[in-house]
């Protein structure tokens, strides 16, 4: 199990910052990823959308940083046809002040990185299209 991420720097409010991700995730889906999401509601598979991320992890109370803002979307793949199997990508948000720090997180599978690569690329440049001074500290 591998990852890709990206972590960025914006002006953009919290709450302008779900906008931005909800519009990104949306751009990101290619025609490929539209023909993987009909195919899987045809067979009653669909599992896209977005959704809250969760951290199960017995340590998740120790956390003194929390993001103010979380959120999931399940994107689906063309190889997943009417399984409805997809890619997800997360969103963290932190209100640092005067800017918010944006996390990007996708999560992949064996051969599943190219496309977790191209979520993380699309949505990172979705918020850098509505920021103009949004910057990458990293990923």
């Amino acid at each position: 199990m591998g990852s890709k991420q990206a972590s960025l720097s914006t002006t953009l409010t919290v709450k302008q910052c779900a906008e931005v991700f909800r519009e990104g995730a949306s751009q990101a889906r290619g025609i490929g990823s539209m023909l993987g999401g009909i195919a899987a509601k045809v067979a009653g598979n669909d599992q896209s959308g977005f959704f809250t991320p969760t951290d199960n992890s017995p340590f998740a109370a120790l956390d003194d940083d929390p993001p103010a803002f979380s959120v999931g979307a399940l994107i689906p793949k063309f190889s997943a046809g009417a399984q409805g199997n997809g890619t997800a990508i997360h969103m963290y948000v932190w209100d640092r002040g005067a800017t918010r720090a944006v996390e990007l997180f996708s999560p992949h599978g064996i051969g599943g990185g190219m496309h977790a690569s191209k979520l993380v690329t699309k949505v990172g440049a979705a918020f850098e299209a509505a920021d103009p001074r949004c910057r990458r500290t990293a990923g």
